[in-house]
């Protein structure tokens, strides 16, 4: 039976008010993942029709985003930051219509140039929000958030490559990402902020970065289909490796800020 509207709204308000702003941070950046695996899930399915894991993946990845984007609406907390949320709500209408559509080389191509304009209104708000926060372990969860982008973009731009669309673009994206990636993963190792948890996990990513980059140099031998599978799949444990590590961050940021706000009760 369908809830009604404003029980459903209730609801909402409900889990929101339980909101803190290391989750709000983590919420905003899973945005900007959820643009690329998107992207990316699509593609595969024109490349891979009638596979039923890119659907899945896809249509779920669809479902979180707008959820995610109502549940960011009504923090109460990031009330001012409302006019950039519009413009993501703006960029998603055209994303979200051209995936409705079947999977051809023509609306990929489409959906490639719209998820980077989507991506970069999302980050643009996650970026206000870690200001917002005005603490180092924001900066940390937008990091490590920006992480399980990265992981999905660089999937998203060698199948993009893979299937003839935009091959330029992608070709240079893929390269810059992976050396983001590298970047921003020797950035976060150093920080003094990390429990050990947080450092293990970080040397998992390195791993699996290194592995990935067998497949991206040709260095495994394998066919190109293999080759598919595996580079998805690698850059997936990416993905939920670094989404472990943002909720690590999140945490701390929360856990501080309470013995910040307890201090100052004292």
């Amino acid at each position: 039976m369908k809830l009604p509207a404003i029980f459903t709204l209730f609801i909402l308000s409900l889990e929101v008010s339980a909101f803190s702003m290391g989750e709000a941070i983590n919420l905003a950046g899973r945005q900007r993942m959820l643009s690329q695996r998107i992207a990316q899930t699509y593609i595969l399915q024109g490349i891979q029709p009638g596979i039923q894991r890119h659907e899945k993946v896809f249509k779920r990845s669809i479902q979180e985003f707008e959820q995610n984007h109502r549940k960011l609406s009504a923090f109460p907390k990031a009330g001012k930051l409302s006019p950039q949320l519009l413009k993501v709500q703006q960029e998603w209408k055209a994303f979200e219509r051209i995936t409705r559509q079947p999977a051809s080389r023509g609306t990929a191509t489409e959906l490639f140039r719209l998820s980077n304009r989507l991506l970069s209104a999302a980050h643009t708000y996650v970026v206000k929000l870690e200001r917002l926060a005005n603490h180092n372990s924001a900066e940390l969860i937008n990091i490590a958030g920006r992480q399980r982008m990265l992981s999905q973009r660089i999937a998203k731009n060698y199948a993009a490559k893979r299937w003839g669309i935009s091959p330029g673009d992608a070709e240079i994206g893929l390269q810059r990402d992976l050396a983001e990636y590298t970047h921003r993963l020797n950035q976060l190792l150093d920080s003094p902020l990390n429990t050990p948890e947080i450092n293990r996990n970080l040397r998992k990513a390195l791993d699996h970065l290194n592995y990935a980059n067998r497949g991206f140099t040709g260095e495994m031998q394998i066919s190109e289909k293999r080759q598919l599978h595996v580079i998805t799949g690698t850059t997936d444990l990416m993905l939920r490796n670094m989404n472990i590590i943002t909720k690590q961050y999140a945490a701390l940021l929360d856990s501080e800020g309470a013995i910040e706000n307890l201090g100052s009760v004292h």
